[in-house]
Order: C-alpha cells, then sequence, then structure tokens
C-alpha cells in the first residue's frame, strides 16, 4: 500500500499532465487559425494586367532561348529600355531592330513604354539627347510597326548630380529638357502620352526632385512616374517585407502631391496617369537576396497586387529575364521564385472584391470573374498557417496550389493543397497560393 499510493499519485498528475497539454494544444490551434472572409458582392477595381504582369526589357535578354518559359509568364506591358540602358545610350535602328525581333519570340500583344535619352554622356561622345532625337525615335518606332504608347523622358534624373557627377541637373534643368522632348514627341504624335520624372528608389531626395518637377511641368505630363528599391538586400526578412507598405505610402503621396494647388499649381486639374516603371525588394542588382529568393517573390507579388488594387495605371518589375541576380528566370533560364508568383498572377481575371484577413502577416487578394472567384494567400509568417476560408455566399473549392522556397529551388510546379474541414486549408511557412473557388447557384 505504501509503495502503490505514490504510484497512482504520479500516474493521475501525468494524465492531468497530459490533458493540461492537450487543452493547451487546442486552444494554441484554434487561435491560430487566421479567417479570410471573402465578400462577392464588394466589386472594386478591374484587374490591370499592366500592372500584374509588367516587366522591363532589354536586349540582353536570352528570350530566344527561354521562349517557352517566359510563355508561361506572358508580358502585358514592357519598359525599354529597361534600367539606365537608356541614358547610356542612343535610341538607334539597331537597337530598335533587335527589340522588334525579341518583341516577335514573346508570347501576346503588350503596351510598350519606351525610354529616351536625358543624360548628356561623355564630353568627346555627344549624346542623342536632343528634341530632335526624341522625334527621330518616334520616326523610327513606327517605321518598324512598333506601337509605342508611352514616352518616358530619361530615367532616374535625381541621380545625375549625385551619382554621375553632374550638379547642374536639377529639377529645373530636367523640367526644361522634358517640355522639349514631350513638344518634339507630341508633333510626331499626337496621341503618345508622355512620362517621367522616374526618379529613383532609393534615394532621399527623389521625392523632392519630383515634387519640384509636378511644380514646374504639371501642365505637360500625362503619366507620373517614380521607382521603388526600399532596400539593399539587407537586414531581416521580416524588416524586408514590411516595407511593402512603402507601396501604399507612395501611392497616397503622389496622388495627394499632384491634387495640390500649391504644390501643383499648373496641373493639379489635369487627369493624369500613376505608373511605376521600376520596383523591386532590392535594387543591389548584384547581391541575390531579396531579388532571387522567395522573400523578394512573396514582395514583388504583393505590390502589384496593391498597385493594381489602388489604381495605378502601369507597373514594371526590374526585369523580365536574366538581369545579374534580377529577372524572373537567371542568365541560364532557372527559374526564380518570382518567376512563380508573377505566373500565378497572370491567373487572375475580372474584377477584385473584398477579401479581408483577421491576420495582418497573411496576405489576401481574391478577384471574381462571373462565377469564378480566385484567392491569392500569401503567408509571410515563419510557420505553418491554418486558415479558413470564409464567405455569405456559398463557396466551392475547385483547386488550391502553392509555391515555397523549396519548390522553386526543386523547380517543381506548384503542389495541390488539400482542403480540411470546414473550408480549412493549411498553408506551409513563407508560402504563396492560389486558390480557386465557385459560387453556388
Amino acid at each position: 500500500m505504501s509503495s502503490a499510493t505514490p504510484q497512482r499519485t504520479i500516474a493521475r498528475s501525468a494524465a492531468r499532465c497530459v490533458g493540461m497539454l492537450a487543452l493547451a494544444m487546442a486552444t494554441w490551434a484554434n487561435a491560430e487559425v487566421a479567417t479570410v472572409r471573402i465578400d462577392a458582392s464588394r466589386e472594386g477595381p478591374a484587374i490591370n494586367p499592366k500592372v500584374l504582369s509588367g516587366f522591363n526589357f532589354g536586349n540582353w535578354m536570352a528570350v530566344a532561348d527561354h521562349r517557352d518559359a517566359l510563355a508561361k509568364v506572358p508580358a502585358s506591358a514592357l519598359r525599354f529600355p529597361g534600367g539606365n540602358i537608356g541614358d547610356e545610350q542612343d535610341m538607334d535602328e539597331a537597337s530598335l531592330d533587335t527589340f522588334k525581333s525579341l518583341l516577335s519570340l514573346i508570347k501576346g500583344e503588350r503596351e510598350l513604354l519606351v525610354q529616351t535619352r536625358v543624360f548628356q554622356g561623355r564630353p568627346d561622345r555627344p549624346a542623342g539627347n536632343t528634341p530632335e532625337d526624341a522625334a527621330l525615335a518616334v520616326r523610327m518606332a513606327r517605321a518598324r510597326g512598333l506601337n509605342v504608347k508611352i514616352w518616358e523622358i530619361g530615367n532616374e534624373p535625381d541621380l545625375f548630380s549625385a551619382v554621375r557627377g553632374d550638379a547642374s541637373w536639377t529639377a529645373k534643368r530636367y523640367c526644361d529638357v522634358f517640355r522639349a522632348q514631350a513638344a518634339a514627341i507630341r508633333r510626331e504624335d499626337p496621341k503618345a502620352l508622355i512620362a517621367g520624372p522616374a526618379v529613383s528608389g532609393d534615394q532621399r531626395n527623389a521625392p523632392m526632385f519630383a515634387e519640384r518637377f509636378v511644380e514646374l511641368c504639371g501642365d505637360v505630363v500625362d503619366v507620373l512616374t517614380w521607382h521603388i528599391y526600399p532596400t539593399e538586400g539587407d537586414g531581416s526578412e521580416e524588416a524586408a517585407l514590411s516595407t511593402v507598405s512603402e507601396i501604399d505610402r507612395s501611392i497616397a503621396h503622389y496622388t495627394s502631391l499632384w491634387k495640390d494647388r500649391s504644390r501643383n499649381p499648373l496641373g493639379y486639374q489635369r487627369s493624369i496617369q500613376f505608373g511605376v516603371t521600376e520596383y523591386g525588394l532590392s535594387w543591389r542588382t548584384d547581391r541575390p537576396r531579396f531579388l532571387s529568393d522567395q522573400t523578394g517573390a512573396m514582395w514583388g507579388a504583393e505590390s502589384a497586387l496593391r498597385m493594381s488594387r489602388q489604381g495605378v495605371s502601369l507597373a514594371h518589375y526590374f526585369a523580365y529575364q536574366g538581369t545579374g541576380f534580377h529577372g524572373l528566370l537567371d542568365a541560364a533560364g532557372v527559374p526564380r521564385p518570382t518567376y512563380y508568383g508573377f505566373g500565378m498572377l497572370g491567373e487572375l481575371a475580372g474584377h477584385f472584391v473584398e477579401a479581408k484577413s483577421s491576420d495582418s502577416m497573411l496576405w489576401a487578394h481574391a478577384t471574381k470573374k462571373g462565377s469564378q472567384l480566385q484567392l491569392v494567400l500569401l503567408n509571410t509568417r515563419t510557420h505553418t498557417q491554418q486558415i479558413r476560408i470564409d464567405s455569405p455566399a456559398a463557396l466551392k473549392l475547385k483547386d488550391a496550389r502553392y509555391f515555397d522556397a523549396a519548390i522553386a529551388e526543386d523547380e517543381k510546379p506548384l503542389q495541390a493543397i488539400t482542403e480540411q474541414a470546414g473550408r480549412t486549408i493549411s498553408l506551409p511557412a513563407r508560402s504563396m497560393a492560389i486558390i480557386h473557388l465557385e459560387l453556388a447557384p
């Protein structure tokens, strides 16, 4: 008896501990279930392919070698030439011939934006950056059957002073060049849209340069453009992902700036478009972190979705293919996580509808076309997330697929997600999913 009593006491204590642990685990599991509520009756803006599938493009891209792979992520808008090449080289017949040849290898129709040259180049080598050169570019493009709807005057002129060492390049000087080139382009093509100033995304004075440009040139610009590069490929992944708020902040800033009579005295009553003609989580082409990884892919896809929802007219991710560690495919054609992410965005159709997530670290977007719904989920947490899909209307889950860093690394196709009880799914850590649903009749 004396030895049995302690044993029973230990057994009962152990049982209580197991029960308490089970209850704690159940409580934790329930607390960890995030809810995404879709209201298909609350319709928002139409899907804009020029934002969700817009890319920077250059003649160095090996389109012929990777034609089939790129066809799975077709471009709806291209900016040419990508990056600062347009201010390093003149626009000539050979460049446009090559561009046209490469375009014939890219699937589908797309809107074209072409840069003119603004920076003067080397003193011993005069640059083709005059208004006459801009007009010539329009004529050369037309002669080749290139339907260029938008001409962007230069690239990142705020850097001409700091990076290229010419202090004479103020916003005032750039505005003067902008006006002259815009007038020359419009004489050749009265329907052309003129974009700028395409300020850089990583310099502190870029917004001030853009604000001064708006003050001086608000009466002549048709598409106000800027770039977004919030990191140099350093810092924590959590901090990097949180910079997606820069998308919201910059759109709010520039739309407010445009409507402000005191800051835009010449153009505040004009209706224009807004565009982000370069964006990426990092500007460091020589550094793979946040460009070639899962973090960069999730940030890029979420950025495109936010821009489309908030009414940006065009956006060009940097870059389509093989530009250092930028690009959906590397120089050898190996797909990066961004290839998977932008491939998912290409499946979206119709209009955005309301999709609210109960978890700030679970990003959710839904679109609707007819009775078909598409739900995009991005789990930014470092652990698997249980997600319950809720809706006032009856929904049927038709298909659910996802990718994470391991899937991209192994070059596997998107993997299936199985539905659990009560329209709940399990989404792996740091992954992105697309879920196809159908509204019940």
